[in-house]
């Protein structure tokens, strides 16, 4: 598995000759044409490199999903799956057969891809994943999280943390979890570090990713730092993207890695 950082909470993953796109936004603002190993999505480049290339979006906020990007997709007759919410307008251009429209606490199985998920603490939902070919999972965290020290963020994170309790056991085990870090406006509270540090237990992810980080990217290193503090019954290992290849990781130790650039990539066994 090879994953790229594309900003903010976008990342590419390529695995066993298929990739998913997560969450690639229409902001932060990216030139429309370009390389991965620079932070940008081009499909015309690669939509013909892959035997199966999927789209995911957790939700419609700009900074998390482009319907440029979904037409894209669309129009070459590839998969583009939404996790949405149901009073929000199914828009004429998602009403075709390649478009997969999730809403909160359902699975699914769409093509060759198994899902879980979520609602929000925001909008949308995250995802337990699983290619069917494949022995490992995804945990895409989307914008859940408990934001801030308030009655609703707490609740709302305990009835999707409690529902997907349940559908863990259903997975095989996840290879790696990308978790929100941090507030769009630069907060990084603790009850939202407390929230990923009991996903991090329910999920034992071989790998934990930090991102939802634009403008405040200081915030990756502090989280996998709070994550190990928080952590301790567990080992823990943290390193760069950019160190990620050279480092020789403990048996059984869970990674929580970062990148410091965009288009920063890391090769995951």
């Amino acid at each position: 598995m090879e994953i790229t950082y594309l900003n903010h909470s976008s990342f590419f993953v390529e695995y066993n000759n298929k990739a998913i796109l997560f969450d690639y936004g229409e902001l932060p603002k990216r030139p429309k044409q370009g390389k991965l190993e620079k932070g940008i999505f081009e499909l015309e480049q690669l939509k013909d490199h892959y035997d199966k290339l999927f789209g995911y979006s957790s939700h419609r906020h700009a900074d998390h999903y482009d319907p440029e990007i979904v037409n894209q997709f669309l129009l070459n007759d590839l998969l583009y799956i939404l996790s949405d919410e149901p009073q929000l307008e199914f828009e004429n251009y998602m009403k075709t057969k390649n478009f997969c429209r999730l809403l909160p606490q359902t699975t699914a199985n769409i093509h060759i891809l198994n899902f879980a998920n979520t609602g929000s603490t925001d909008q949308g939902g995250a995802v337990l994943l699983q290619d069917r070919n494949e022995d490992f999972s995804i945990y895409y965290g989307g914008d859940l999280a408990v934001w801030d020290d308030l009655p609703e963020f707490y609740q709302g994170f305990a009835q999707e943390f409690d529902w997907l309790t349940n559908q863990v056991e259903d997975f095989a085990p996840v290879q790696v979890a990308f978790l929100p870090c941090c507030t769009s406006d630069g907060y990084q509270e603790e009850p939202l570090l407390n929230g990923s540090k009991d996903l991090i237990r329910l999920l034992k992810p071989k790998i934990v990713v930090p991102m939802h980080g634009y403008g405040h990217e200081h915030f990756y290193k502090s989280f996998v730092e709070e994550m190990q503090d928080r952590l301790q019954e567990y080992p823990t290992e943290i390193v760069t993207f950019s160190s990620y290849n050279k480092h020789k990781f403990a048996e059984h130790s869970i990674i929580l890695t970062y990148a410091e650039n965009t288009g920063d990539s890391i090769e995951v066994d």
